[in-house]
């Protein structure tokens, strides 16, 4: 399971609500289902995290630590 993905996912949806978890998933093609299954690979975090990045409007890093 995706461990930095799922943590991704609860960050932007605990400060950017149900809508910003859509849009993180539909940027990025995986829903939070989805990153059960797959590993926490360094392009798919990278990805992740500059999508919410622009999600948020912020930079996701301060909230990863």
């Amino acid at each position: 399971m995706g461990q930095v993905l799922a943590k991704i996912f609860k960050i932007v949806e605990e400060k950017g609500g149900m809508n910003a978890r859509i849009r993180l998933a539909a940027a990025t093609g995986l829903s939070k289902k989805d990153i059960e299954k797959v590993k926490d690979k360094p392009e798919l975090i990278e990805k992740f995290k500059a999508e919410a990045d622009k999600i948020l409007d912020c930079d996701i890093d301060d909230f990863l630590r």
